[in-house]
């Protein structure tokens, strides 16, 4: 029997979320609702498969298995429809990592690299430690959410060597139809950009179905280097694990070579069998996952727009995470982060990191009981 309900406690788990408050918010007494990871077990089905491997008591060296790239085409086929070539996959340690060399290969010092606000800081961040120029495409908001300006969008790619895709799109939340893709893909393929599509949130789809940028037709996905991992699913963050989709076979060999060079080309002793078992055997806990997430926004948007109708926020599409426009009360962010943590005992993740100052993001993916108390702290900091 799964329970997203019950009490957790993570004070013993090194977890960044929890450990890292004083570090990042100057106290240790507040309600973590920042990083993008939740306070829910795994699957059963992935503890029992640590377990086992923790069984064996050898812990040596690694190497790749079939039954772990397999794991992944099993289930996009099975979860999206769509189906992967064995051959052009390979594994990465995180998808930051795979950004950052992805990045190092495709591009040159100076290029310029297209990115949608407001993004997922990493991308950013990757781009300039490179050595890269970032070109911004703003989206646009919209009474129901965010949309593309695709007049700006191309004007701007055209003279990008790449195009960074987020979908689903952290923060907003929006799901990119297969209309919104296809005009990417047509302007992309147009112009000859690659894209390198981060899709990390696609299995945590809430409204709508997840559309594979690379799965649009040959002359797009000849351009798509797609970002997938096991993760962000089933709650595994800490253990390293993710995978590059590549349109050639020769591009993957290259990528797992810079990843040699770099002594990250192996999984590590514990990931393959979680991964597996995760892909495997846990369906049914990820069904009964989106429900409890689906639940979750439900009543966490509805007491906002009842008790702080000042906090303008949407469903998401996907992911579990609320983007909270704070613009209403007129102050930086700076001074919105002093309210949240001195006011409301509450850690968020400021708008200002994802280009998007005036925002805060919240992470809804706890039990309800948690939720409840993060709510009432926000009331209590803008209320």
């Amino acid at each position: 029997m799964v329970d997203f309900n019950k009490k957790i406690d993570r004070s013993k788990n090194d977890s960044r979320k929890w450990a890292g408050r004083k570090k990042y918010f100057g106290r240790e007494d507040l309600l973590p609702m920042w990083v993008a990871d939740m306070d829910i077990e795994a699957p059963d089905v992935v503890v029992e498969a640590l377990k086992n491997k923790a069984d064996q008591k050898i812990f040596g060296y690694t190497m790749e298995n079939e039954r772990y790239i397999g794991s992944l085409v099993n289930w996009v086929k099975k979860r999206h429809g769509s189906k992967l070539s064995f051959e052009r996959i390979a594994h990465s340690p995180t998808v930051v990592t795979s950004l950052n060399l992805l990045i190092k290969i495709l591009t040159n010092e100076g290029d310029q690299i297209m990115i949608q606000s407001p993004t997922y800081p990493q991308f950013v961040k990757q781009i300039e430690s490179n050595g890269r120029k970032v070109v911004i495409n703003e989206l646009v908001e919209k009474e129901n959410g965010y949309e593309m300006d695709f007049i700006d969008f191309e004007e701007k790619v055209k003279n990008s060597v790449v195009f960074i895709l987020c979908n689903p799109h952290n923060p907003a939340g929006r799901v990119w139809t297969r209309e919104e893709s296809s005009k990417i893909a047509e302007i992309c393929v147009k112009y000859g950009v690659k894209i390198i599509s981060d899709e990390i949130h696609s299995d945590l789809i809430l409204d709508g179905k997840h559309i594979s940028i690379a799965s649009l037709g040959r002359e797009v996905e000849n351009l798509v280097y797609t970002c997938l991992s096991a993760t962000k699913t089933f709650n595994l963050a800490g253990i390293q694990s993710s995978f590059v989709v590549f349109p050639t076979r020769k591009e993957k060999e290259n990528f797992v070579e810079e990843l040699s060079l770099i002594g990250v080309h192996e999984p590590n002793s514990f990931c393959m069998d979680m991964v597996i078992s995760a892909y495997n055997h846990g369906e049914e806990w990820l069904e009964k996952l989106l429900d409890h997430l689906r639940g979750n926004i439900e009543f966490a948007v509805d007491y906002i727009e009842k008790n702080i109708p000042q906090i303008r926020v949407k469903k998401p599409e996907a992911t579990y995470l609320l983007w909270l426009d704070l613009r209403k009360f007129g102050l930086d962010d700076e001074k919105l982060k002093e309210r949240l943590v001195e006011d409301g005992g509450l850690a968020l993740t400021m708008g200002g990191g994802f280009m998007g100052s005036g925002f805060a993001r919240m992470n809804i993916a706890c039990p309800r009981y948690m939720l409840e108390d993060g709510l009432e702290r926000l009331k209590k900091a803008f209320g």
